[in-house]
């Protein structure tokens, strides 16, 4: 096969491999557990497909060896692919480090960030954070607990209910229990919990808040919080291994488009740095 069009194949594989699981991380709603397994399971396989198969084979191609257009398509390819999934690795690597952070040994307030629910249930990703919740909560009891998310994705019931009941049946006392039911996303979660805490708060000192949330969303989630000005410490839940793979990668494009002019600058520099070498 030609040099230039096995190039140009590589790129477009390269660039589909991406498309397909941004396609499955877009999906909100799964019919059953099966579902979320499946796509999972797709997502680890096109994330370990570039990384060992299309990655290398687009670095195997010399730009010497390519021409016009080819070049040009291989060139964006091989950076984008390169920077991404370097980025990719690092992300994963820090969202396991998150589990060392060291836990304050008291706090007023226990911050829970919801997510999605499964058809009004709590699924097992939520259920993690509200287990590691409970586990703390019993290290202070003297502490509040709020779970905090709206009515979302067509569900009957609020994220931040279905939790509360998800706490009492783990022992948690219905009078720890601050609900917080209007949030819709990450950004508004922090800021109405912070209302409550100004509302209830009545002490000189500042209050000590613990936010409790999956290892993959702890660096997102804080830099919203760095955003709002608010002081908190973080607690990150670890996410069951089937359902890793869909969480992490969500989450690191969120980071990147919640960080798109930086990503855009860094792939320029980076086109032109790699044009010029």
């Amino acid at each position: 096969m030609d040099t230039n069009i096995a190039a140009l194949l590589t790129a477009i594989l390269t660039a589909l491999t991406w498309a397909i699981t941004i396609y499955l991380i877009l999906i909100l709603r799964f019919k059953n557990r099966g579902a979320i397994l499946k796509y999972n399971f797709w997502t680890a396989f096109l994330m370990g497909a570039n990384l060992l198969g299309c990655l290398p084979i687009l670095w195997f191609f010399g730009r010497q060896s390519l021409g016009g257009f080819v070049r040009q398509a291989w060139l964006l390819a091989v950076v984008t692919d390169s920077l991404t999934t370097g980025a990719l690795i690092i992300f994963i690597l820090v969202t396991w480090s998150m589990r060392f952070v060291p836990i304050p040994d008291h706090f007023d307030f226990l911050i829970v960030l919801g997510a999605a629910l499964n058809r009004g249930k709590v699924p097992p990703v939520l259920a993690a954070r509200l287990d590691r919740a409970a586990e703390l909560w019993k290290a202070n009891p003297d502490a509040l607990i709020i779970v905090t998310g709206g009515v979302a994705h067509g569900d009957q019931v609020a994220e931040a209910v279905a939790m509360g009941r998800y706490l009492q049946g783990v022992g948690v006392p219905t009078s720890k229990i601050l609900l917080e039911k209007r949030a819709m996303n990450t950004w508004q979660n922090l800021e109405n919990c912070l209302t409550l805490i100004e509302q209830r708060w009545q002490a000189h000192r500042a209050p000590k808040i613990v936010v409790v949330t999956s290892s993959f969303h702890v660096l997102r989630a804080a830099s919203y919080g760095r955003r709002l000005g608010l002081t908190l410490n973080w607690v990150s839940a670890r996410t069951p291994g089937p359902y890793l793979p869909l969480t992490v990668v969500r989450d690191f494009l969120g980071n990147i488009r919640d960080h798109r002019k930086m990503a855009i600058l860094i792939l320029v520099v980076a086109l032109i740095l790699v044009e010029i070498i």
